[in-house]
């Protein structure tokens, strides 16, 4: 899976030019910053709790999401929000649309009941190549189909790291892959997603691996 990092190609972070270009992007996800204030449930990379009303809200996303046809990852910057988002998601008919990394947590699996869920953390276990058996078996543990692996920073995925995640069938998201010869390198062996502000790049590596 491609996603398109909020701003892709300069169009501007969790803007309307951003997502007025989905079409061009050929991804199969975007990539926006929710926070909620004051009951406004918001796109922003950046906190605005006395500007909330002026920001794009989450549900406008929402419906521009479901007609394209393709997924949304809500990079959730703050803690709490998982469970409104399912049911904004839901009440608009789009919860299978739904992709979650940022303040979700393993322990939210009871209220995870739809889309995928890609943990920024795993409580005491560090993103390391020593501890992926012991990452995928406490995923594993919650039985629950909608937690879909781990997310993080390239700047952390080494060869070693991918090969033994795929030995241990634990699926990886990494972010923000802009770099090309970064793309050229983790596209082909990622088994997941890969997050960019190159999703063009990164679609025209992947089907030339195909």
């Amino acid at each position: 899976m491609i996603t398109a990092h909020g701003g892709s190609f300069g169009s501007g972070r969790n803007t309307f030019s951003f997502l007025n270009n989905i079409d061009v992007y050929e991804c199969d996800a975007i990539e926006v910053d929710v926070y909620k204030h004051f009951g406004i449930m918001y796109i922003s990379h950046i906190p605005a709790p006395f500007t909330c009303y002026k920001k794009i809200r989450l549900r406008e996303v929402f419906k521009l999401v479901k007609e394209k046809g393709i997924k949304i990852n809500c990079d959730l910057k703050q803690h709490g929000l998982v469970g409104e988002v399912i049911k904004l998601a839901k009440s608009m008919g789009m919860e299978n649309q739904l992709i979650f990394t940022g303040c979700v947590s393993e322990k939210e699996s009871d209220i995870i009941d739809c889309g995928e869920a890609w943990f920024n953390k795993i409580i005491g276990l560090k993103y390391k190549t020593k501890n992926v058996a012991a990452i995928k078996e406490r995923i594993d543990s919650y039985h629950n189909p909608h937690f879909a692996g781990i997310n993080l920073s390239w700047r952390k995925v080494n060869g070693k790291f991918v090969e033994t995640c795929r030995a241990n069938n634990l699926r990886l998201s990494v972010f923000t892959v802009d770099k090309v010869e970064k793309l050229l390198q983790l596209v082909p062996i990622v088994d997941g997603n890969i997050t960019t502000n190159l999703p063009l790049v990164a679609r025209s590596i992947l089907n030339k691996n195909k």
